[in-house]
């Protein structure tokens, strides 16, 4: 769910509107996309005529608070103008006041560009909001608000823009509570707080381990929306064991068609409690609606020794902690450059499972030199058809690597097969095939 938002923009509306749409033509990095070197070519962009003279805004034109200067060439009473999370298609052109010099522009290509006024800079959040469709205007945009993040170096120019808006794509309405949960909230046990927005149709809830697909918009606690996959159309379909804990134990409490807003936190709701760039940190506000549920196939239960290592369990000298859970008819053992097939399961030490090859319903292959160390050093300690139960220290595991579990891992693996080391393709060296399966 947390994966970076909007990247649906196209190339130069990404950099040029996206990332700041106020990039200084003096470094490397901050040039406007049109602009911007590529293996020593200079870019040859359209030159449009300005509609006057850029230097000075003419004296009709509109100062705003936050320093933006607007006068409108074209008007339309009946138009509608966007909210602050819409996106809206949009023509374009942009000039150097100084010189008259466009930098970018779509006029050529016919067809609007694509700008999300959740996520572009301030500067073009609030002069779209003071547009409506079929309206036309030049935009003076100061450095101060026209970039998305904070501009380091030289100091920019003001630019100006021609902005003309041809569509509006709705966001989802912002709810009237999403600063904070009404007292009626019902408390998940992670500490989420969630109401019913509307109830289910289905008769079960999803399983951990089902595949469910869903809707999902989430805000800050000013309504910025951040994320969302309901504007794009494209829900997002997962296990709820692959997700966050607490988003894993939200769609766990739901049935098919309902849909439930919640209140929690940006580190809660990240995979490994670190939001994505772009995401806030501190409370957060979701609207989840669950379309469907897939049936999954259940995981081997959670041993009742996950939180350390038993009494009775052994050590390698590398610290790799393990137990003999069933023992096979012995024979050869392989090797740390073996490759392998085997069963497995794994859970943090909370008792939460992340990933297992049973449920995929067909044994893993993976060679011992590309998978974390600690399985490097248990695994050759089996025999076909040994199963083993292996407590993993962080530093034998993913050494709190983002996006992996954290901590010490527990890990049941029942090996299958013994491979001889497959012959090594050119590179592989420097692209080994990835630890054990793991979203």
């Amino acid at each position: 769910m947390f994966r970076a938002y909007m990247r649906g923009f196209g190339a130069f509306i990404a950099v040029a509107l996206l990332c700041g749409c106020q990039k200084s033509t003096d470094q490397k990095s901050d040039t406007p996309a049109p602009l911007k070197a590529g293996s020593g070519a200079a870019f040859k962009v359209e030159q449009v005529p300005p509609p006057f003279d850029l230097k000075t805004p003419p004296a009709d034109a509109v100062k705003t608070a936050s320093g933006l200067i607007y006068k409108k060439l074209v008007t339309n009473a009946a138009g509608q103008a966007p909210k602050r999370n819409d996106t809206v298609m949009v023509n374009y052109t942009g000039w150097k006041p100084a010189t008259g010099e466009t930098f970018f522009t779509n006029q050529a290509k016919g067809q609007p560009m694509m700008l999300n006024l959740s996520t572009t800079a301030a500067a073009f959040t609030e002069a779209m909001q003071l547009l409506k469709t079929g309206e036309k205007a030049v935009l003076w945009v100061p450095p101060s608000i026209g970039y998305k993040d904070e501009h380091k170096g030289t100091a920019p120019e003001t630019l100006v823009y021609q902005m003309e808006i041809v569509e509006i794509r709705p966001a989802p309405a912002v709810p009237a509570d999403v600063a904070a949960p009404p007292a009626t909230a019902e408390t998940t046990k992670g500490g989420s707080r969630f109401i019913v927005v509307r109830p289910g149709t289905g008769a079960e809830k999803a399983k951990f381990y089902d595949t469910v697909t869903y809707n999902y918009t989430a805000w800050d606690t000013t309504g910025r929306m951040f994320e969302t996959t309901e504007t794009k159309k494209r829900p997002s379909k997962i296990a709820p064991y692959r997700q966050a804990a607490a988003l894993e134990e939200v769609l766990t409490q739901m049935t098919s068609g309902e849909r439930v807003r919640v209140w929690s936190t940006g580190e809660k709701m990240a995979p490994n409690g670190k939001p994505a760039p772009g995401a806030p940190t501190g409370p957060v506000c979701y609207e989840i609606e669950l379309i469907t549920i897939e049936p999954g196939v259940a995981p081997p239960p959670t041993p009742p020794d996950v939180a350390k290592p038993p009494g009775d369990a052994s050590k390698t000298p590398k610290g790799t902690f393990y137990k003999v859970l069933k023992a096979g008819k012995g024979g050869p053992k392989p090797k740390p450059t073996d490759t392998v097939k085997l069963n497995y399961t794994g859970w943090t030490t909370d008792g939460r499972m992340f990933d297992s090859s049973t449920m995929r319903g067909t044994p893993a292959e993976f060679s011992l030199q590309g998978v974390v160390a600690g399985w490097t050093d248990g695994v050759p300690l089996m025999s076909i058809g040994d199963k083993y139960r292996f407590w993993i220290p962080d530093e034998l595991a993913y050494k709190g690597a983002p996006g992996r579990p954290q901590g010490m891992l527990v890990f049941d693996i029942e090996l299958v097969e013994i491979k001889a080391p497959a012959p090594a393709s050119p590179g592989a060296a420097d692209h080994p095939p990835p630890p054990p399966h793991h979203p």
